[in-house]
């Protein structure tokens, strides 16, 4: 579950939990890193505005029953970019063979052992996506909802055009040379998205303001300088170098990163696919959101 190891000349700390409830059970039982947090607690601290909850307790059963507040604006949101989006699918070859779904009349009639129609489906591409859920402090609600609420729909965008979609949700930051990295498995290829399972790490800021910064607190071999400020978020380069990722991996970074600025969320959603869709070559193409959008895929 935890390692301290070397590498790429970083101290990474690193946390990888099979469940949230595995999650949950280890931050209620692990004792506080008092040789660095000795005073001041960030995870309890009373201030609703920068956590959007009144305690510790709250957002850990927000994470295990589920966040609704806001909710229905992701599915408003859904329907505004499918409204738009055009969705373009790679359709079956039918061609005839001795089994199939469908008998083929003429060729039996005709006599051809190949009477039964079949099809060859395309075969089906994987995108992963990697969302790194922490954020620097200056960042708004507003900022974390949007960037939340449009890798959601990406998600499901890419589902039904018939991606298979990889959604690795981690934190990941940084202090000098060490690096605070927690993996939570909330969603494989083989899994549909299930939204409100996902809605709270990706959307809530007390997922990372609460229950990853107490997380920090009981790290092992955290250094003391943690503790002002807890670290700033590991920017796109750096995510890449730690996990050693692929060249067409989507990472979902910092949200001033990828153009969102927590207003529009159209708009955001614009300058987040054109980020994506900067950064290296993809298996499809995020276009603007307007009259002539389109999410293809490469040929």
């Amino acid at each position: 579950m935890y390692k301290y190891y070397k590498k790429n000349n970083y101290q990474i700390m690193e946390y990888d939990f099979s469940s949230i409830t595995e999650f949950l059970e280890y931050i209620e039982n692990m004792p506080i890193n008092r040789r660095v947090f000795d005073s001041y607690l960030a995870s309890e601290d009373n201030d609703f505005y920068f956590t959007r909850t009144n305690n510790l307790n709250e957002a850990k059963m927000l994470l295990k029953y589920g966040c609704h507040e806001d909710f229905d604006k992701i599915l408003e949101l859904k329907l505004t970019l499918e409204k738009y989006i055009k969705m373009a699918r790679t359709k079956a070859r039918q061609f005839n063979y001795y089994v199939g779904y469908a008998p083929d009349v003429k060729a039996y009639l005709e006599g051809c052992p190949l009477s039964m129609l079949n099809k060859e489906r395309p075969k089906r591409k994987q995108v992963d996506i990697y969302y790194n859920s922490a954020i620097l402090g200056d960042v708004s609600v507003k900022e974390i909802f949007n960037r939340g609420a449009i890798t959601l729909c990406l998600v499901e965008i890419l589902e039904n055009m018939g991606f298979g979609v990889n959604l690795n949700i981690f934190t990941m930051s940084q202090y000098d040379n060490q690096i605070h990295y927690a993996k939570f498995n909330l969603k494989s290829v083989a899994e549909r998205l299930n939204i409100q399972k996902v809605f709270f790490p990706l959307c809530h800021p007390s997922f990372l303001r609460r229950l990853v910064f107490r997380l920090r607190e009981e790290t092992p071999d955290i250094e003391h300088g943690w503790s002002n400020g807890y670290g700033r978020t590991c920017d796109d380069y750096t995510i890449r170098k730690v996990i050693d990722l692929k060249a067409n991996d989507i990472v979902i970074c910092q949200p001033s990163e990828m153009g969102i600025y927590g207003n529009n969320i159209v708009d955001d959603a614009n300058r987040m696919f054109e980020y994506i869709n900067n950064f290296n070559e993809k298996d499809f193409i995020l276009e603007s959101i307007d009259d002539s959008v389109k999410l293809n895929m490469r040929r």
